[in-house]
């Protein structure tokens, strides 16, 4: 005579939780990977505005491109990103989705716009004109800043050609290079032609001529 049978055996349960722990392990990844990649496409849709922004101000003030920082009275400085305020009208466009506790996720390419100008000088000194720029379309202005536990990680500024490793020291080791990893393993950067897009990090560490105005 058939009885009815009431629950799993433990062997059963132990199959099903072992299914599922698996199912987990494979989907889990591939999830964050999805999530990692919605973030990465706002990001670019804010590195792009913020380009564009750049443009409009140098169309403005005669194809000249806003000053990295600048000291003006009583020692007030004015930085690139305020510069743009006029020209975004929203904030929210400065965090990366990736760094939301962070006021500002991207950086200038301080080493060749206006930071540090063809004749030498420090921060007083302009903004460089568009028409000084050989290749606008393959030459960063703006991008993703480094990384937590990079060096300089979250600041106003981006470090090319010159990388420095974690510690501070100048590295020539794409692998050690304060350049952003965040957004599956590269960043997005804005280039001087007004076009935004994404660049692995061993590109933007390894080919200087992408930060470098000649």
């Amino acid at each position: 005579m058939l009885t009815n049978r009431e629950g799993f055996t433990l062997i059963e349960l132990l199959v099903v939780i072992a299914i599922i722990a698996i199912l987990a392990a494979i989907l889990f990844p591939v999830f964050a990977r999805a999530r990692e990649r919605a973030r990465q496409t706002s990001c670019l849709s804010n590195v792009r505005q913020l380009t564009t922004a750049l443009m409009m101000y140098a169309q403005d003030y005669d194809e000249t491109l806003p000053y990295a920082c600048r000291w003006g009275p009583d020692d007030n400085v004015r930085e690139w990103h305020e510069y743009l305020q006029p020209y975004i009208m929203n904030e929210q466009i400065l965090v990366c989705p990736s760094q939301a506790g962070r006021s500002l996720g991207y950086g200038w390419n301080w080493q060749n716009f206006g930071y540090r100008t063809a004749a030498g000088g420090f921060s007083r000194n302009p903004g460089r004109t568009l028409a000084e720029i050989e290749q606008p379309s393959e030459t960063i202005i703006i991008g993703d800043n480094p990384d937590e536990g990079q060096r300089a990680a979250g600041s106003r500024w981006i470090y090319g050609p010159d990388q420095q490793d974690p510690d501070g020291n100048w590295t020539d080791d794409p692998a050690l290079a304060n350049v952003a990893r965040r957004h599956n393993e590269g960043g997005n950067y804005g280039f001087v032609d007004g076009h935004a897009r994404w660049v692995a990090a061993m590109t933007a560490a390894g080919e200087e001529d992408i930060w470098t105005v000649d």
